[in-house]
């Protein structure tokens, strides 16, 4: 046993050596297949670029993980899309399946899932079988096979790649540079007549990715600095709090003021920063030249006259979901079936509620699985929370405060492939609890301290 634990090192060493020289093979063989067309100085500009990225993704798959959530948010802009011959999202999923295989060579660290992800084996199980009585076969197939791959890298990755703390706050770093840019480009359509969206175009997911980036700062930075330097990251915080505003994402915001009003009772040294905050929002918000239509959007929160004016077109399509799950109560309509049941399948895509939607596609079995999944997480959050004692407590209140977004967002948009977040914020719950299990008993203090330093400074 001894011999062997001398040899250790120089065997991940070893390991080590092999990952990289193999990532960086692949990655120049990949940025010469793509660009060695046209040697050009803008395309070697490209090759020697495109191999860096990709060799950095390869080896810290961590940063292909944080890219994979926001990519679908970058990849409708032409100027982009023009650069890469195939999908951004499958490409990118594809590079982190490769950097947890190569990762695997020097690491390894045996990845154990919490129990309560053998519902998401059931889940898939039962959209199998709904594939039997689903009005349009290829459309569930082709539903089912995104939530195997697409979906599931979000929902089975966190647990390979974010291992150690230092892979969780390279991930951090990584999505915050990543949804940080997305902001600042969104601020540069300030003064137009539009709401303000992605790259893609996309205004809920502008929404979404600011309050992810604004929680992220407000937990993980600004509690660990003191106050003259916590002013410096003012300006910061101002680029995706601007960019949440200018998105009108109404459930976005939403889920921002419950968690940082929230987050008062955690950190009481935050009140005069929410104070100064709110001071310079009344005086700038009204210099920067927010569209109106984003305020617009936004003032139905208060303006609205009943539920169904506040909810707009989602009222109709929630209401259709309904009679279809009292319609189909037990099997549902199957899979994708929501859409073709109705005269309009252009309109009647989903019913922006991921309950409601599994319920009556797959019936109200499938549907308990789902908040059983969701239940899971909210009280593994809370038993984290209740547990001020343990280490990664910064990393347990982020995990949190991600998690309540995940949920709003999962009650009122998208379907249950489109938003990717939602089931990454569920996992990192998950992810957190496997940190705290493997500190150790006498080193817990020290590990706090240093988890407790900013994770993107």
């Amino acid at each position: 046993m001894a011999s062997s634990a001398v040899s250790d090192p120089s065997r991940k060493q070893s390991r080590f050596r092999i990952s990289i020289l193999g990532a960086f093979g692949v990655s120049l063989a990949a940025g010469f297949a793509v660009f060695a067309i046209d040697a050009t100085p803008r395309t070697l500009i490209l090759i020697v670029a495109g191999a860096a990225s990709l060799l950095t993704l390869l080896v810290y798959p961590e940063f292909a993980l944080a890219l994979y959530v926001v990519i679908g948010d970058v990849k409708g802009d032409e100027r982009i899309a023009s650069l890469f011959p195939g999908d951004l999202t499958l490409a990118v999923g594809a590079i982190l399946i490769a950097g947890i295989a190569l990762n695997s060579l020097r690491n390894k660290r045996v990845v154990q899932m919490p129990a309560s992800y053998f519902l998401y084996l059931a889940l898939a199980a039962w959209m199998g079988v709904s594939l039997t009585y689903t009005p349009v076969f290829a459309a569930g197939l082709e539903k089912l096979g995104r939530f195997l791959s697409v979906t599931g890298i979000v929902i089975i990755a966190p647990f390979f790649v974010l291992g150690t703390p230092a892979a969780m706050k390279r991930f951090f770093t990584g999505f915050a540079i990543f949804a940080f840019i997305i902001c600042a480009y969104s601020l540069t359509d300030l003064g137009g007549s539009e709401r303000l969206a992605t790259p893609s175009n996309n205004t809920i997911g502008l929404g979404h990715i600011a309050c992810a980036l604004v929680l992220l700062i407000w937990f993980a930075v600004i509690p660990k600095l003191p106050f003259l330097k916590r002013l410096v990251v003012y300006p910061v915080l101002a680029v995706p709090l601007l960019a949440l505003i200018g998105s009108g994402s109404r459930g976005a915001v939403l889920a921002l003021a419950a968690v940082l009003l929230v987050s008062l009772f955690f950190y009481r040294q935050l009140l005069l920063d929410a104070a100064c905050l709110l001071a310079l929002g009344f005086v700038a918000i009204p210099l920067v030249n927010i569209p109106h239509a984003s305020f617009e959007y936004l003032g139905t929160l208060f303006n609205s006259r009943n539920v169904d004016s506040l909810l707009n077109f989602r009222a109709e399509l929630l209401s259709y979901g309904w009679n279809l799950l009292q319609q189909h109560p037990l099997m549902g309509v199957g899979i994708q079936g929501f859409r073709y049941h109705s005269l309009n399948a252009g309109l009647y895509n989903w019913p922006h509620n991921i309950f409601l939607e599994t319920c009556c596609e797959l019936g109200i079995p499938a549907g308990l699985v789902v908040f059983a999944i969701f239940g899971a997480a909210i009280r593994e959050s809370f038993r984290q929370l209740w547990d001020t004692g343990a280490p990664f407590l910064t990393l347990s209140h982020v995990a949190a405060a991600l998690l309540l977004v995940g949920i709003v967002n999962a009650t009122n948009t998208g379907d249950i492939n489109s938003d990717r977040s939602t089931w990454l914020f569920l996992s990192l719950v998950f992810v957190v609890r496997g940190l705290r299990a493997q500190s150790p008993g006498p080193a817990k203090r020290s590990v706090h301290a240093a988890v407790g330093r900013p994770l993107l400074a």
